[in-house]
């Protein structure tokens, strides 16, 4: 199915994670692993398209992230999602145009490994705390999914924990990516 969302995240320390990871008192903490699909003329990319594989609990699904382009912290995607047995290396051009809408034959690059603690603070505002894993780097990030809006003192307690939402935060995907350029060119 597709859903709007309305997300704001922030990257922050191993400090800040735990005095955040303590405040709380989480619903659930799962394990998830992202798998990435690349094409070799980054059109996915260009067309602000993730392509993924997220597994949680030997579940597997193909999930299809279309970003809308803007300037600031607040992200709004369209998401599809279907379930598939297995993590292929590739998928053809054929059955990435029917997932995705781009004819491109996409393969897989890797994956990052991420523990996830959620909780629903309120009606309609879910908190997340990830710590992510992934080519030899380990980093966290807080992301607040809403429908309408962020309760005031949320963002100040969380100011207070040391978040900060200034900033455009890079997603999992692009830091992903950063690290494997990194590690190519000898990082």
């Amino acid at each position: 199915g597709i859903m709007k969302e309305t997300e704001i995240k922030a990257i922050i320390d191993k400090e800040t994670f735990e005095k955040v990871t303590e405040y709380f008192k989480w619903e659930t903490v799962k394990e998830q692993t992202n798998s990435y699909y690349t094409d070799s003329s980054a059109s996915l990319k260009k067309a602000g398209i993730t392509f993924r594989i997220r597994t949680v609990n030997d579940v597997n699904k193909i999930q299809i992230k279309k970003h809308q382009k803007t300037e600031s912290a607040l992200q709004i995607s369209e998401e599809t999602e279907f379930e598939i047995d297995n993590i292929p290396e590739k998928f053809t051009a054929q059955e990435v145009f029917e997932l995705a809408g781009i004819e491109q034959e996409v393969f897989l690059l890797g994956s990052l490994t991420t523990l996830r603690h959620s909780l629903f603070y309120c009606d309609g505002v879910e908190i997340c705390l990830d710590k992510s894993e992934y080519l030899d780097v380990t980093d966290y990030e807080i992301e607040i999914e809403y429908t309408n809006q962020i309760p005031v003192e949320l963002k100040e307690k969380l100011s207070e924990l040391g978040v900060s939402f200034e900033a455009k935060a890079s997603g999992k995907c692009s830091r992903f990516m950063k690290r494997f350029a990194e590690i190519l060119n000898g990082g």
